[in-house]
């Protein structure tokens, strides 16, 4: 008898804790309803918005027209970036509209480490 009382019991609270915690019921296995949402939103913000305005492929370096760039504080401006992977020079030109992210390498270089153009 005990043992059908002690499942009773636990079968009980179970139905209890799901009632009054829905979030209890999810398969804690499946991440996706949680995880995917923060990294879009931490990917995205991260980017910046711009149009190319000139190309020089031999140095490696873009000039762009870009908003705020969030992650170094910096106002909307036009000014001159260098590529990580020069060789993405080549394959860019003026007036494309890209989405980029810069990083400060130190002593004021501004490096892009991730560019791509954007398909409207």
């Amino acid at each position: 008898m005990t043992s059908g009382f002690t499942l009773r019991a636990a079968t009980s609270a179970l139905g209890l804790l799901l009632a009054t915690n829905p979030a209890a019921a999810q398969n804690p296995a499946d991440h996706s309803s949680h995880a995917a949402p923060i990294a879009s939103v931490a990917a995205g913000a991260a980017l910046t918005e711009g149009v190319i305005t000139r190309v020089d492929a031999r140095s490696g370096k873009l000039t762009i027209r870009h908003g705020e760039i969030a992650n170094l504080g910096m106002p909307p401006m036009t000014m001159v970036f260098g590529l990580k992977d020069p060789a993405q020079a080549q394959t860019l030109q003026p007036g494309t509209k890209v989405v980029f992210r810069v990083e400060d390498t130190g002593g004021g270089n501004l490096l892009i480490t991730h560019i791509e153009a954007v398909t409207q």
